[in-house]
């Protein structure tokens, strides 16, 4: 029940955002305008209901006399999931502050909602709604009240135009007094216009992109490992497949009489053809590898092999086991570290990369005039609450 109450919560908001019932600080919601807006309300209000509502929220342990100074001195983190509520619609655990939510737009709390019917929930949301209705239709009525008989209509336009000019000016005047900007001028006089321009919010939130970009991290790391450090499948011979000849890193069967340009074919061995592969990542070798691998070596030339044996490009040498000499000198495993470190760091820009991207993306949310659309989803909403 609480999930439902926070969703038509939310809807409320965005109906008296669309028909601007909200005040400065709620129509573009900030965590330091959210506490502004609590300072401002809690000033005209301050009943002892509301009393009790920011002490819960602002200083549960009572460490401030001054309940106004409680608020001013919150910390503006904590209130950073409300905002992402009100912006993005991500789900708030805090109880708290979907109460102080509620408060801030005068929507029924909780406890009142639960015994609210269907026909008084939805009359909440006409009420809001068409408030800008009513007021344009007494616009309307007034202006119709001005026309006066078409004998004196011109003179009285003429003042009524003068009166108005005269008007404006000393608006704009008292405006410009109170520091507010020619600008937020325009936007006054565009408010008109501006309910019908829809909102564009972000269409993947943060945290999500964050786990995805983690997840896709660490599926391409594991991959990379597992395929660098896969060997190559041992094809066994066939019946009539009795020699075999090296290929690059590692031994393949073939038939005795066959001819292949530039190897040596030599009798079938399966333990060798099994077993002997030529390590092609030296530096990958550590300690552990002493006792289990050999090599080939002249002056700068070294080979490593995993099985003991001939060196298989020239069977007259043989190979010699791993020493901790050979190993410090001709292998490195911090430059093999030091290398993949370089790819994960290049992986991890590459990702972070295509999620500053996907938190570019946006979707469009309309708040203009859709009053048929937001009363749709409320019915909804209900139906859910009543199944």
């Amino acid at each position: 029940m609480f999930e439902d109450y926070k969703k038509i919560l939310l809807d409320f908001y965005w109906v008296k955002h669309k028909n601007h019932r909200l005040s400065i600080n709620l129509e573009d919601p900030g965590r330091e305008k959210i506490r502004n807006e609590c300072v401002e309300i809690f000033l005209r209000k301050n009943t002892q209901k509301d009393k009790d509502l920011i002490k819960s929220v602002f200083d549960p342990t009572n460490k401030f006399e001054d309940q106004v100074r409680s608020i001013e001195k919150f910390k503006l983190d904590k209130l950073r999931p409300l905002v992402n509520f009100l912006i993005e619609g991500t789900n708030i655990r805090e109880e708290k502050f979907v109460k102080l939510l509620a408060w801030l737009i005068d929507f029924p709390p909780y406890n009142e909602w639960r015994e609210l019917s269907e026909e008084e929930l939805k009359l909440i949301f006409d009420e809001a709604a068409k408030k800008q209705i009513e007021e344009e239709g007494q616009e309307e009525e007034d202006k119709n009240d001005v026309i006066i008989d078409e004998g004196e209509l011109k003179s009285d336009e003429e003042e009524i135009q003068v009166e108005d000019s005269n008007d404006d000016e000393q608006k704009d005047e008292e405006f410009k007094e109170e520091g507010q900007s020619d600008d937020e001028l325009e936007d006054d006089k565009d408010i008109e216009e501006y309910n019908h321009e829809p909102i564009y919010i972000s269409r993947f939130s943060i945290r999500h992109i964050m786990v995805a970009s983690i997840i896709l991290l660490f599926i391409g790391s594991t991959s990379f490992v597992v395929w660098e450090n896969s060997a190559t499948a041992v094809r066994m011979p066939d019946s009539d497949e009795k020699c075999m000849y090296w290929n690059e890193d590692h031994y393949e069967p073939v038939k005795c009489n066959a001819q292949i340009n530039g190897v040596t074919i030599i009798p079938l061995d399966l333990k060798k053809l099994q077993h002997q592969r030529k390590i092609n990542l030296p530096d990958t070798l550590t300690t552990y590898s002493l006792g289990k691998v050999w090599y080939k070596g002249f002056v700068k030339d070294h080979e490593f092999f995993t099985d003991s044996g001939a060196y298989p490009q020239d069977i007259q040498r043989v190979l010699k086991p791993l020493t901790n000499t050979i190993l410090t000198k001709y292998t490195s495993n911090y430059r093999y570290m030091l290398t993949r470190l370089v790819w994960f760091l290049c992986a991890a820009l590459f990702v972070s990369l295509c999620g500053i991207g996907a938190s570019k993306t946006k979707k469009k949310i309309k708040v203009g005039n859709q009053n048929e659309t937001s009363n749709s989803h409320i019915q909804d909403l209900l139906k859910q609450i009543a199944q």
